[in-house]
């Protein structure tokens, strides 16, 4: 810990005053240095006659010269005074008042972080009393009373803090201030953005004691909005009062890599980035380049995305007001690029929605493509009209369409015919407001249908209804996308919906149903608790969720505000989907009022600064310069070097030696990181924690079982046994993760799901074990269906005959673990060879519980296979050695049949 300040001399001052005491012997080394004299020469005596008469020439001096007398005592001043660690503009006079340090760490702060820590840092370190540490923006770990540190303690821990995704509560911070005691010193450090209780705060601390500010001005910039727009994002911007006049933006995709980037000018108006229309799917969020905060990151969902939509029509209108096309162009340009053309044309250009307007019959050829274009994933938007209810039965329509339309709006029609009722809250439209000159005059039915059994046929999901019912939108699932039919005319022929406004929002929830890839459904009233799926921190990076961050209620989605425990981020549930942005609309970044009573700090320049260690290095410098000279004049470098020890030489080392030791520092330990999250030394297997401890110490003991195995019999060393929660541990580090399923069923979390997923995409194994052998065959079943829930999981097939699985290592007829009987299934030949991982099964599914069998290479692990032979268990590390091999080495070995052919081109004839 470093030592209070004792003693200061203006704007000097010494941490350690005793050391300076040490200068009173500098007049005594000066007598004992002049009088030692320099080593005298060594004179070879010669035949006498050879140097008779000669004269020397060379006197040996009596004195050391007095230059050198300076150096060596320079040297040894500077030594002394800077073990005395001197600082410039320390704090004056021994003050043991507590200290209260108070930080602005909301996501304004982010821009300047390091450079306020660090003086809060030597704020702490030069107190000599108690040291509590009181942030204005509290993470949700940091609700509680302010705790009493040492100042070492206190220094360490504001090392560790971040920038909460907040802004500066001063409000909320002053009923923490009611149980800390008065008559503290108070250092604030502020980052000069007001809050609008900030002058309250400000009297409060004033009646703690002596308030004392440090303002280090934060150039941060907050995006408030984003809107799509055919050229880009119309954004909003607001800076603070340091903030500079123009600002690098970026569009960023979910990976962080840039697909856009501009300089725009800081202002309230909207600027427009610039976005290419083939990039703009692939925009998860748009970012300030530097200066990088919380607020100056914008998220964005599906309803922000610019969807590749195509238009079924002509390229040009010639009574454009009378065309359904012109209407839906109109409606949709500002948050989509549409492209006219042909269905086939379109239904082949890779679009995400193809919009078609009232038409007839459908050539086979464009019902064919319009088929494939909703199967791979798109979604086709037909609208009714005169020539959809005599085109008949079709693929592309939610279902069959009568030839009869129904008129709603007449002399004989009641007053309330043919307005639209609300939204389902499950649907897509779930939450728009229904403007009240929305009126339908005319809506296509559905045909009544039957059953190839005689039943009635499924009928679509119903989207939209009119207050009678009568269906106004309804939509039916084809493959892995959509079909679409609005039951009324896009344009004013049958509805008054294209002028009320109403279209428009109803087609931009379509848009961002196509754009999101997330979801099954995007719904604004949620009826499930939205859980916190991705979370920005205060610098503006995503990360995971920790325990803290709580699900945000169903009835409190509306209101919800970021806070502690609701951070800003996606939060997701019941196929809906909520964003909560760090900077909103009314965001606004105004500088610190004058407050009476506060001083205010200098500026960075005069902060405290340690002398001590320069002039410690340059003392040391001197001596070993001195040593050089000395031997220099002690003649003790020549060639053939002669192995002399200069005089002085080991109490200079001792000095040097003592240096290290004298010189106070602050140490702070260091916490080893689990190991889980340790680099494996070459290969470590791993396993899937499942939360059911004996079944976690089963595959562990096996685990450790099978490494004994392939270190003793292959290349390979594998490091310690690691268990993994997919949900937050790095998957990548390992080529095989074996998943040893507990007795009961259990559902895999979506997060772990997803991370399996990406996982086995990039090319890691997954090795599941249900120990179904020897259970019920229905009760492993259902085991396997609750884990693999969620899941991409591809089609598998049992291992087949001459499958790289039987000659990846030991050539092997049968798979045999625990049980003899076990069953080994791979992914088929043609998903393997259609995947992108080079034709390796990327799931292998097993019963046989071969971590019973693997256990038995550990004594003091038993679990009931004693009985099994000596020759299965050889059998069932041999299987599990073929697996390991097979994940770490792909199907080369299927590249052998090739060998033959191979040499006998490789051989000369």
């Amino acid at each position: 810990m470093a030592m209070p300040d004792l003693f200061g001399l203006g704007g000097l001052g010494f941490a350690a005053p005793l050391a300076l005491l040490a200068l009173i012997g500098l007049p005594l080394v000066w007598l004992v240095v002049r009088a030692i004299p320099p080593r005298p020469n060594d004179v070879i005596f010669p035949p006498t006659k050879i140097v008779a008469g000669l004269a020397e020439t060379e006197e040996t001096p009596a004195k050391a010269p007095p230059w050198l007398a300076i150096v060596r005592a320079l040297a040894l001043a500077l030594v002394f005074v800077g073990l005395a660690a001197p600082s410039l503009n320390p704090t004056k006079g021994v003050d043991s008042r507590p200290l209260l340090i108070i930080i602005d760490n909301g996501w304004t702060s982010a821009p300047i972080w390091s450079q306020l820590i660090e003086e809060a840092q030597d704020t702490a370190r030069a107190a000599s009393g108690p040291v509590r540490i009181l942030f204005t923006a509290p993470a949700s770990n940091q609700q509680g009373p302010v705790d009493v540190l040492l100042p070492a303690r206190a220094a360490a821990s504001l090392a560790a803090s971040q920038p909460q995704p907040l802004l500066s509560d001063h409000s909320g911070t002053i009923s923490r201030l009611a149980g800390l005691p008065s008559g503290q010193r108070i250092v604030w450090f502020s980052d000069n953005v007001a809050r609008p209780a900030t002058a309250d705060f400000g009297r409060a601390l004033g009646r703690l004691g002596e308030v004392k500010l440090r303002i280090i001005p934060s150039p941060v910039i907050a995006v408030t909005r984003a809107e799509v727009t055919s050229a880009g994002y119309n954004l909003g911007l607001v800076g603070s009062a340091a903030a500079p006049s123009t600002v690098v933006m970026q569009a960023v995709d979910a990976r962080g890599r840039t697909l856009s980037e501009a300089e725009l000018p800081v202002s309230g108006t909207g600027v427009t980035l610039p976005v290419e229309t083939a990039l703009a799917r692939n925009v998860a969020a748009l970012r300030v380049a530097t200066a990088r905060s919380a607020g100056g990151t914008y998220l964005l969902d599906a309803f922000d995305r610019r969807v590749r939509t195509g238009l079924v029509a002509a390229r040009q209108d010639d009574q454009p007001l009378l065309s359904d096309a012109y209407y839906l162009e109109e409606a949709l340009r500002p948050y989509a690029e549409i492209t006219r053309g042909d269905s086939e044309r379109l239904a082949g250009a890779g679009l995400d929605v193809i919009l078609l307007p009232d038409a007839a019959a459908l050539p086979a050829r464009e019902e064919k493509a319009l088929e494939a274009f909703i199967e791979k994933g798109g979604i086709l938007v037909r609208f009714a009209g005169p020539k959809l209810i005599s085109a008949g039965q079709s693929i592309t329509l939610p279902a069959p369409v009568s030839n009869e339309v129904r008129t709603l709006r007449g002399a004989l029609a009641w007053d309330n015919a043919g307005s639209v009722a609300g939204f389902e809250r499950s649907g897509p439209f779930a939450g728009l407001t229904i403007p009240a000159d929305a009126r339908i005059n005319q809506v296509a039915l559905f045909a009544p249908q039957a059953s190839a059994n005689g039943g009635q046929a499924p009928q679509p999901q119903i989207w939209a209804r009119l207050s009678d019912t009568t269906p106004l939108v309804s939509a039916a699932p084809l493959g892995r996308g959509w079909r679409v039919l609005f039951h009324t005319t896009a344009g004013p022929a049958w509805s008054d919906v294209a002028f009320s406004g109403l279209q428009v929002s109803m087609l931009r929830r379509v848009l961002a149903k196509a754009a999101s890839s997330a979801l099954p459904a995007t719904a604004i009233a949620p009826t499930a608790p939205l859980k916190p799926t991705l979370v920005l921190d205060g610098f503006g990076n995503l990360q995971a969720p920790n325990a803290q961050h709580l699900s945000i209620a169903p009835i409190n989605v509306a209101s919800q505000k970021p806070d502690a425990r609701h951070p800003p981020g996606i939060y997701e549930g019941g196929g809906s989907r909520l964003i909560l942005q760090a900077a909103g609309r009314d965001t606004f970044l105004p500088a610190l009022p004058a407050m009476a009573g506060i001083e205010r700090l200098g500026q960075a320049g005069d902060r405290p600064f340690d002398w001590g260690p320069p002039l410690l290095a340059l003392g040391v410098a001197m001596m070993i310069l001195d040593l050089i000279i000395a031997m220099l004049f002690a003649k003790a470098w020549r060639f053939p070097p002669r192995l002399q020890w200069p005089r002085g030489m080991t109490a200079a080392l001792v000095i040097l030696c003592c240096i290290p030791v004298l010189s106070p520092h602050d140490v702070y330990a260091q916490t080893a990181a689990p190991a889980q999250q340790r680099a494996p030394i070459d290969l470590s297997l791993a396993y899937i924690r499942t939360g059911d401890a004996a079944t976690d110490a089963r595959a562990k003991a096996g685990l450790e079982g099978l490494s004994r195995v392939l270190a003793a019999r292959t290349s390979v060393e594998p490091g310690p046994v690691i268990a993994v929660d997919p949900a937050r541990d790095d998957l990548a580090l390992f080529p095989l993760l074996y998943w040893l399923l507990p007795d009961t069923p259990r559902e895999t979390t979506t997060e772990s799901a997803r991370a399996l997923d990406t996982f086995m995409k990039s090319g890691g194994v997954l090795f599941v074990d249900s120990r179904g052998a020897g259970r019920d065959a229905a009760a492993a079943r259902a085991i396997s269906r609750a884990a693999l829930r969620g899941i991409e999981a591809p089609p598998l097939e049992t291992v087949p005959e001459g499958h790289v699985l039987t000659k990846a290592f030991y050539i092997l007829r049968g798979f045999p673990g625990r049980y003899q009987n076990a069953r080994l299934w791979v992914e088929t030949g043609a998903s393997a060879a259609a995947s992108a991982n080079d034709g390796v099964s990327a799931l292998i599914v097993g019963d046989g519980d071969w971590a019973s069998a693997w256990a038995t290479a550990t004594p003091v692990m038993n679990f009931g296979i004693s009985t099994a032979t000596q020759r299965n268990q050889e059998i069932a590390a041999r299987v599990g050695v073929n697996v390991v091999m097979y994940a770490l080495t792909g199907n080369y070995k299927a590249d052998q049949v090739h060998f033959e052919t191979l040499l006998k081109r490789l051989t000369p004839r």
